[in-house]
């Protein structure tokens, strides 16, 4: 029974997260609309505000929370590094927790941008503010005692909205993460700095503005800050491999021990 109730609230939180989502998401949708009609004669102040503390709250959906709690009923908090990103979904509730985790991250990082285009149209800072509030809401979720990832997520999301293209891009970094780097820290990080230069370049082609080039150093920053555990723990040689280089390592240690004996 318990696990009945425990799993029926999860997946309405779910139900709600995913239609707040979608309200922000589809063009023209009533969501975008009524945001829109309410801040047409907010001042520029206001918008900036409400894009940001917007972005932060839809950046605190915990979805790897919610997938791991509804697909196995466990606690994510507790699971493994404790962070609520796809890595630590993975492996607290398999590839298909991770990768419905994923998808959520990315989805509110763009929600984060709908919702500041609909507040301050044309107002460019406004959709970087509101990006950095959806990584920093990702990271430290208003839902979970500011517990939460290391914003890889959100991150990857908000660049997709700014120029879609990014974002095949930076799918493309979690496979190579995974199976040639072997460590999700790295992984975040290099994210990051591929994002940063997307967007470098294109300004420099005069095909993006330069505004995007900070949010990208404002995410790396948080995502870096997030992400100071593990970089001592990757100084000191104790980081926790993944995938096939995982894999391979152990076989390496398990021969080196058989050929002991």
């Amino acid at each position: 029974m318990r696990g009945r109730i425990y799993r029926s609230g999860v997946a309405l939180s779910l139900v709600a997260a995913v239609s707040v989502l979608t309200l922000l998401l589809v063009d023209q949708s009533g969501g975008s609309r009524a945001v829109a009609f309410l801040a047409q004669s907010w001042p520029i102040w206001m918008r900036l505000a409400v894009a940001g503390a917007g972005g932060y709250l839809l950046g605190s959906i915990p979805f790897g929370f919610i997938v791991v709690g509804m697909l196995r009923e466990r606690d994510i908090t507790t699971e493994g590094s404790g962070r609520t990103g796809g890595t630590n979904a993975m492996r607290a509730g398999g590839l298909g927790a991770g990768a419905l985790t994923v998808a959520g991250d990315v989805l509110k990082g763009m929600a984060a941008i709908a919702l500041a285009r609909a507040v301050a149209p044309g107002m460019i800072w406004a959709e970087a503010v509101a990006g950095w509030g959806a990584v920093l809401g990702h990271n430290a979720s208003i839902y979970l005692a500011l517990r939460g990832g290391a914003g890889s997520g959100p991150n990857m999301g908000v660049a997709g909205a700014f120029w879609p293209p990014s974002l095949i891009i930076t799918l493309a970094c979690l496979p190579f993460s995974l199976f040639v780097i072997g460590y999700a820290s790295i992984g975040s990080m290099l994210i990051a700095a591929v994002i940063i230069v997307i967007f470098a370049l294109r300004a420099m082609l005069g095909q993006g503005p330069v505004e995007y080039i900070w949010y990208g150093i404002g995410a790396a920053v948080l995502i870096v800050y997030a992400l100071r555990p593990n970089i001592d723990r990757l100084m000191k040689g104790e980081e926790r491999r993944l995938g096939l280089p995982a894999r391979l390592n152990r076989a390496k240690q398990s021969k080196t021990a058989g050929s002991g004996h």
